[in-house]
């Protein structure tokens, strides 16, 4: 009943209308007017799936539309990364139907509901007259699927019962529950602490690629008791983060507890006992170093690992490295080096040591304690005339390492030297380093530009650390870092017999880069591309960083063109520039091709930054001749004053299909109005 009122409504309106020329007057009678015919029922789509979903739109004007361009936009449950929601229609004529078929994927995440959203038209007349509109449509979504739920299903250690100072493992048994994989997954487990459990030789973060619907996965974390343990359960925390297959996120939270074993009381120490050598040494001839190792401690030594070092004037006769196992409290055993001093060595007192490593049983290596025993040889040997006299003591830099081919200017980065003694006779002591650059493009980070080293022996190398930065605006190239070494040989003389001092300097090389950074605006495509028709594609691009980017080529990729490549060249710092290319469309589809940027750097190291785009191909429109399209309104056409009342006639009839129509579409609204409500109930 109240749709018959309607209608009538809109009837009245209409005559009101027609009587009254200054409104009809407003009417664009150039307007296609364009919208979405109402199907009998609403179009069911599955989440998950491959389907279509059609656009029955109308003309339900006299004036032809061409270049309609139907976009679905709004809340739809259709995705929009792997398929295009446009179309375009050629023309479509008066009082003509057309159907619009997307090829769509519904997201498997979709919740099952109606979707209201837009369908946008823009189109012209046969005048280049622009004209848009937007309707409402509606699809109905089934979803069948559930989103990727990770549990946990159990936990399980290598051991039951976790053992102080023994390595083991947690192991989580991930589960996904749900009907679509989780990517991209990240496991955490934290809580850690010496009063429980630390990592041991691990990382407390794993990943997993995919872990597909209703399978499993181990995931371990390697673990060691900590050195307050006690007994007791202790907790760890995991957190799971991950994604669905459209970037979904999610979290997930579990505890798991472990079970700790009473930390038993460890007393281990070892004593070098009985130590015996001769007073005095000939060359060539062989002698032993005897003592005996005791633990005096209250735990068994599960590994005693017992070293000699000498210096290169003598031969080991025997293995120079011994082991023992399982040393009782109290237990002691002989342990004898077998030695001889070679022919040509200088008499001279000469050092060496016994060094012994041990760990107590329950303990790892990582916990060993270490002792050692000096061990001072008299050799009568050569003397020093014989030996055509004893030249001073001579350091050199062995060789240095910063990290990496180069450093960064303006960052820090660490200098390891190893400085080693090349007289196999003389020590050398009181030793003062210093570095200096060129410039002073290397200064030291919370330290002085020196260091002190106590003393290096015979043949020994000395290891040291230094933390450097580089000057922020320095430039790209290879810098001399020099290294001068003063010091004393071991008697505590500065100066040798000639009165030259005691001092060498090494010339260190450091090569510096500055970084590079291209940046590049948004790539240009038209809007529309048709079939045998030419395009252009630009991008500029941009030198960001502080230094010149060299033999820098940009190539086009990927589609057919005769201007594939531009040679920039050397691209100076805070320079730009642009390249453009002729593409030819030559049929229709989605395309994909690349700009790809390569250049150097000062020191020869190539870069390569890409970018991707994609483009679509339409069909060139084609125009139905026979259509004579409208008057124009600049031509005076001779009307008999007798056919007035047609014009209105004509103008009636247009508004009252309008009217039909809008009044179609809200009975369609309020049938999916009590669909929704049925849906929700």
């Amino acid at each position: 009943m109240k749709s018959r009122i309607s209608i009538v409504m809109i009837i009245c309106l209409l005559m009101t209308t027609l009587i009254g020329g200054n409104s009809y007057a407003q009417f664009d009678s150039y307007q296609p007017i364009i919208g979405i015919v109402p199907g009998a029922e609403t179009q069911v789509v599955n989440t998950g799936e491959k389907s279509t979903y059609t656009v029955q739109m109308k003309n339900v004007s006299s004036m032809a539309a061409r270049m309609i361009r139907v976009t679905l936009k709004g809340d739809h449950p259709f995705r929009s990364d792997i398929t295009t929601l446009s179309k375009t229609v050629t023309y479509l004529n008066p009082n003509n139907t057309a159907e619009v078929v997307f090829d769509v994927e519904v997201s498997p995440t979709a919740g099952s509901r109606i979707y209201e959203f837009d369908v946008i038209f823009e189109y012209y007349n046969y005048y280049d007259m622009t004209y848009s509109s937007t309707e409402k449509a509606y699809v109905k979504v089934v979803n069948k699927n559930v989103e990727p739920i990770i549990g946990l299903m159990g936990t399980t250690n290598t051991d039951n019962t976790i053992k102080p100072k023994i390595p083991n493992a947690v192991v989580l048994n991930l589960k996904n529950t749900g009907t679509i994989s989780a990517k991209d997954m990240r496991i955490n487990v934290s809580g850690f602490s010496n009063q429980g459990v630390i990592l041991y030789n691990d990382v407390d973060t794993k990943s997993l690629q995919e872990l597909r619907a209703g399978s499993t996965e181990l995931v371990y974390f390697n673990i060691i008791s900590g050195k307050d343990v006690g007994i007791g359960t202790f907790p760890l925390q995991v957190n799971v983060t991950y994604i669905d297959d459209f970037g979904g996120g999610y979290t997930k939270d579990f505890t798991v507890y472990l079970n700790l074993a009473e930390a038993k009381e460890i007393d281990a120490e070892i004593h070098i006992d009985e130590l015996k050598y001769p007073d005095k040494i000939n060359v060539n001839s062989d002698f032993n170093v005897t003592f005996e190792v005791l633990n005096t401690g209250q735990s068994t030594l599960d590994s005693v690992e017992v070293n000699y070092n000498y210096s290169q004037e003598f031969i080991a006769k025997s293995n120079s490295k011994v082991f023992l196992k399982h040393l009782a409290p109290g237990e002691r055993r002989t342990v004898t080096f077998k030695m001889m001093a070679k022919s040509e060595t200088v008499t001279e007192s000469y050092h060496s040591y016994i060094e012994v490593n041990y760990f107590a049983e329950g303990q790892t290596p990582e916990d060993k304690q270490s002792t050692s025993e000096y061990v001072g040889l008299y050799v009568i040997g050569k003397s020093e005339k014989e030996s055509g006299g004893a030249s001073k003591p001579k350091l050199i830099v062995e060789r240095y390492d910063y990290g990496d081919d180069y450093v960064y200017a303006g960052r820090d980065f660490t200098m390891e030297l190893w400085i080693k003694n090349t007289s196999g006779v003389a020590g050398t002591r009181n030793i003062k380093v210093t570095l200096s650059s060129e410039d002073n493009v290397f200064t030291p980070v919370d330290s002085s530009s020196s260091f002190f080293i106590p003393n290096i022996g015979p043949n020994q190398v000395y290891r040291h650390t230094i933390s450097l930065k580089t000057k922020i605006d320095a430039s790209v190239k290879i810098y001399a870092l020099t290294t001068k070494m003063e010091y004393e040989d071991s008697a505590g003389n500065a100066y040798d017999k000639n009165n030259n001092p005691f001092d060498e300097t090494e010339v260190l090389s450091v090569a510096v880069a500055q970084p590079v950074r291209l940046e590049t605006s948004e790539l240009v495509l038209p809007f529309e591309i048709y079939t045998g028709q030419p395009f252009y594609i630009e991008q500029e691009f941009y030198n960001m960083g502080k230094s010149t980017m060299y033999n820098m080529m940009v190539k086009l990729e990927g589609v057919q063109t005769n201007e594939g490549s531009y040679f920039v060249g050397n691209f100076e710092a805070g320079r730009s520039d642009y390249f453009s290319a002729q593409i030819f469309a030559q049929e229709m589809g989605l395309f994909d091709g690349k700009l790809v940027y390569s250049f150097e750097d000062a020191l020869g190291t190539i870069s390569t930054v890409e970018k991707d785009f994609t483009y679509s191909v339409i069909e060139a429109p084609f125009f139905d001749g026979g259509y004579p399209g409208p008057i124009d309104p600049g031509m005076p056409v001779e009307e008999p004053a007798s056919n007035g009342w047609v014009k209105y006639a004509i103008g009636g009839a247009v508004l009252l299909a309008a009217a039909l129509f809008f009044i179609l579409r809200a009975r369609k609204k309020k049938r999916l109005a009590k669909e929704l409500e049925a849906l929700d109930e």
